[in-house]
């Protein structure tokens, strides 16, 4: 969802920033699984329980800027001013980041799969490469939906119903937020 608005928002180049920020956030999780997934495992549940309100507030927040939204400047072209460039890449980057790193169905599913592939005789070498590898395929994937997203015929269909995709898209996280919270 995330990607697909800031296809929208802000075209093709600071959706695929973001896009990296996503799977860059990826090796957050990885590092807390491999370093430490007998301590949160083992009895730690509130350290879940921050990630989710967190990662819900985060989602939230951004659901009602897009529901709040009252305008949107569609730009599908990457010809602005260096400055700016820099400001919304990381921006950009650290929407995706974020996004990841607090979304807290992430937290359980990396969790989840290092219990089951990993155990105490996996070489942290190997650990290391799943999640590089995990995070290579992540970003690599919501590349090429902010690619796909920002074709001519995409274009078209997001020029003409880009607050209505806005709008939804912020309900829709907004709704996933309370379901995290509840």
């Amino acid at each position: 969802t995330i990607v697909l608005r800031q296809s929208i928002v802000s075209g093709r180049y600071y959706a695929i920033i973001t896009s990296i920020g996503i799977g860059a956030g990826i090796l957050f999780h990885i590092f807390y699984c491999v370093m430490g997934i007998d301590f949160i495992s083992s009895g730690n549940n509130y350290i879940i329980y921050v990630i989710k309100y967190l990662g819900a507030s985060y989602l939230m927040y951004i659901g009602f800027k897009s529901i709040l939204n009252k305008t949107i400047k569609i730009d599908f072209t990457s010809n602005s001013e260096i400055k700016n460039k820099i400001t919304s890449f990381r921006k950009s980057f650290t929407l995706g980041f974020l996004t990841n790193v607090l979304n807290p169905k992430a937290s359980l599913f990396f969790l989840s799969l290092f219990s089951l592939i990993i155990d105490f005789d996996t070489p942290l070498l190997v650990q290391l490469l799943y999640g590089l590898w995990m995070s290579i395929i992540t970003a690599i994937w919501f590349c090429l939906l902010s690619v796909l997203s920002t074709t001519k015929i995409s274009k078209i269909f997001i020029s003409k119903y880009a607050m209505l995709i806005d709008k939804i898209m912020g309900v829709v996280l907004v709704i996933i937020s309370i379901k995290l919270i509840f």
